[in-house]
């Protein structure tokens, strides 16, 4: 099936975070093991670059040179990955005249700098230390390259930053900029963080041009390597009302998604964050799907979340219905030997869901579980999956 290749995702979302803020500083690579301090005499002296380069690079961090005397060869610092570093550490201390020294000094440079591997560090330095008028500006110099800065390396580095530091008119220009290629961004492996963090940081209302570009193909997008993060920041950060269109045509194909190695943790998203009805309709997928849902790679994570979710979640109390129904449909006659419950017993999947409803089941349907696999425990103790299972049960007897 679709869903070869992804792990049995403990993971909670496909991946999430942020391209990464790294510290100050360049790539890790080939870069830092050229600057470590035992370089070779001769890459201190390059005479193509400034006596005061050469300098900052002989003496490194400990480098007591005064901003002044870089003033004429910013650029050249600035690209370079020791001098950038010896930048950013100076921004930290300059005073407000000298910041907007360095500022002026590397202005029209801004766009070049973006893409730079050691030039993007000092820009994502001025929207942390530089003031609200830097910041804006900064926002404007880059504008007219914005889409490509965000799908780039680098670039998608110091949109992140900006959408994090900026004030709220700034932000809307980005959005607008955004917007003419949202598609591009989000399928993009650095445009998509990008996305992200406008979910995060922006209010809800400024990230309507980013409901409509997934709401125009929500199955395209929840089954895409990307475009499945994307759609779970919109979960967690924006309300039901707002999301109403894509969930509605979400949920018209829980069965598909559950078993796509991207659109399952769209699916366990729903569970966690949408509406009481997402919810009935996925336990219901889920019970309708039960043996072959569990035996899947993708589709027994679905089928973990919905126990879960069901039984402790923000919303269990009005899911007490489906949950008894799909916890009686799973546990099936004890005197069946191919209930959903046996079945799942001895898959490299469905163990998983076993030792889950072990933790989860309660009251009469308790009694039933632990009678079922209690009979079963000789079949359990001769295989790995069934000694997992055994060790659950003996674990939440005990406690």
């Amino acid at each position: 099936g679709p869903a070869k290749g992804s792990g049995k995702g403990k993971s909670k979302g496909g991946g999430g975070g942020a391209g990464g803020d790294k510290k100050r500083g360049g790539k890790k690579g080939k870069q830092d093991r050229a600057s470590s301090p035992d370089v070779p005499e001769a890459d201190d002296h390059d005479p193509d670059r400034s006596a005061e380069l050469n300098q900052v690079r002989r003496e490194g961090g400990k480098s007591k040179m005064p901003l002044n005397e870089v003033m004429p060869h910013m650029l050249e610092f600035a690209k370079d990955q020791i001098g950038s570093r010896f930048l950013q550490s100076k921004m930290e201390e300059a005073s407000p005249e000298e910041k907007e020294q360095i500022f002026n000094a590397l202005f029209p440079e801004f766009i070049n700098l973006g893409s730079d591997p050691f030039g993007n560090f000092v820009i994502q330095k001025f929207f942390d230390v530089g003031s609200v008028d830097q910041r804006k500006n900064l926002v404007q110099a880059l504008f007219p390259k914005l889409i490509n800065l965000a799908n780039e390396t680098h670039g998608c580095r110091i949109v992140q930053k900006a959408i994090q530091h900026v004030p709220r008119e700034s932000q809307v220009l980005i959005a607008q900029k955004l917007k003419e290629n949202v598609v591009s961004c989000i399928e993009s492996m650095h445009g998509n963080h990008v996305i992200q963090k406008c979910i995060e940081q922006m209010p809800p209302d400024s990230v309507t041009f980013i409901i409509a570009a997934i709401e125009a193909d929500p199955q395209k997008m929840a089954c895409h390597m990307y475009g499945c993060r994307v759609v779970q920041r919109l979960l967690e950060h924006c309300g039901p009302e707002q999301l109403q269109g894509m969930l509605n045509r979400i949920s018209t194909n829980i069965e598909r998604l559950a078993m796509d190695m991207y659109g399952n943790y769209v699916v366990q998203h729903m569970l966690e964050h949408g509406r009481v009805e997402d919810k009935r309709e996925i336990i219901k997928v889920v019970e309708r799907n039960i043996v072959e849902f569990s035996k899947n790679k993708c589709s027994s994570n679905v089928v973990e979340k919905a126990v879960e979710i069901a039984t402790v979640g923000e919303h269990a109390a009005l899911l007490e219905a489906e949950r008894s129904s799909l916890m009686f449909t799973v546990i099936g006659d004890p005197n069946n030997p191919n209930s959903p419950l046996k079945q799942m017993m001895d898959d490299r999947f469905g163990n998983f869901i076993v030792q889950r409803m072990i933790e989860h089941a309660r009251g009469p349907e308790r009694e039933r579980l632990h009678q079922t696999l209690q009979q079963s425990a000789t079949l359990l103790q001769r295989s790995a999956h069934g000694k997992h299972i055994l060790n659950a049960l003996k674990k939440e007897q005990a406690s």
